[in-house]
């Protein structure tokens, strides 16, 4: 099977509901619509219940305001034994073009009846062209967030910061809490964690890193710890972690990291107003995160062709009349992340 005979493409109308109190889409419903759209990607590649695994590279690049038309797109790139790499991109239509508003990378992992990694038997082929170029970034990507998917460090001094009931509403068919809506109510909590912090309006800039590593089922108690580990001049990082309680017993369920970005009463980024803090190695990340999220904002999707607008990065093709991007591709890894240590003071950087 080709990539690009896997993508599927899915319509949302954003609507009044769906706004944050600024009037943008707010974030977990963004979240939750791009799980979605690569859940029915891979479980139509599976032919198996799938679950979401990990999620990683989330960029928020385009505002999308009520009354827009969101396309998302979504392909299936590499498979393994028990899972899917899946890549996502959603679009705001309108004026006659696209614009490019989302872009995420995600792994799937097929399951039996019993919510336990089962054998899928899925070969996607490398292909030629842009597919092969996309199977190659991916499968390096694949390589450099495995050390991160096999280790798994005791929780830290994270604070708690709520709790909340699975309810049947939250999951699947299969009785497991879905990852979308996990998303969908960690955004909102992010945010609180951000506002905490130092009392502002926030959006939600990227999400990386989200490891899921065991279900939730309906009725446990889901609780959520969240701290800021970096700050900015108009942006903050929120590392969290998500812990379940109930008959099946206590475990620690997922956990990852969120960027936010202070928003002014004109709509733009206004100074956080407190003192930066970060180590070295979140500095290099955060770094890298903005970077990628410029060349990003650089692309020009063009839906007709029916193939990632990623693509155009990883080929370091001119877009909107600009030269090539410089510096490493998007589509070459970090390091696996460290879990956070003790922040400090860090020189002055842009955010």
């Amino acid at each position: 099977m080709r990539i690009s005979d896997t993508m599927v493409e899915m319509v949302r109308l954003v609507a009044p509901h769906n706004a944050n109190p600024m009037g943008v889409l707010y974030g977990g419903y963004m979240l939750n619509w791009l799980v979605d759209a690569g859940t029915i990607v891979a479980m139509d590649v599976a032919k198996s219940d799938v679950v979401l695994g990990f999620l990683d590279r989330m960029h928020f690049i385009e505002p999308v305001r009520v009354g827009d038309v969101l396309v998302y797109r979504a392909w299936a790139v590499n498979a393994g034994r028990s899972s899917l790499s899946v890549l996502v991109e959603s679009y705001v239509k309108g004026g006659g073009g696209a614009r490019l508003a989302t872009v995420g990378r995600l792994i799937y992992v097929g399951v039996d009846g019993s919510g336990r990694p089962r054998p899928l038997g899925v070969e996607l082929e490398r292909g030629e062209g842009w597919e092969a170029l996309l199977y190659d970034a991916f499968a390096e990507w694949r390589r450099d967030v495995e050390p991160l998917l096999r280790r798994e460090e005791p929780a830290g001094d994270l604070p708690r910061l709520s709790l909340f009931l699975s309810m049947p509403e939250d999951a699947t068919a299969t009785g497991i809490m879905y990852g979308g809506r996990l998303l969908y109510y960690l955004d909102q909590l992010n945010a609180i964690a951000a506002f905490n912090f130092s009392p502002r309006t926030y959006v939600t800039a990227n999400v990386n890193a989200v490891a899921f590593r065991r279900p939730i089922f309906v009725g446990d108690i889901v609780e959520v710890r969240a701290g800021v580990t970096y700050v900015g001049s108009s942006s903050l990082e929120v590392a969290f972690e998500v812990l379940a309680r109930g008959l099946s017993g206590e475990r620690r369920v997922a956990e990852g990291r969120s960027t936010l970005v202070a928003i002014g009463a004109d709509g733009r980024p206004t100074p956080i107003g407190a003192r930066r803090m970060g180590d070295e190695e979140t500095l290099r990340r955060k770094e890298e995160e903005v970077r990628e999220a410029r060349e990003l904002r650089r692309l020009r999707p063009a839906l007709e062709a029916r193939r990632p607008a990623l693509v155009s990065a990883l080929e370091g093709a001119p877009s909107r009349g600009r030269s090539p991007p410089t510096g490493r591709p998007l589509w070459r890894s970090r390091a696996a992340p460290r879990r956070p240590r003790t922040p400090r003071p860090i020189s002055p950087c842009s955010t």
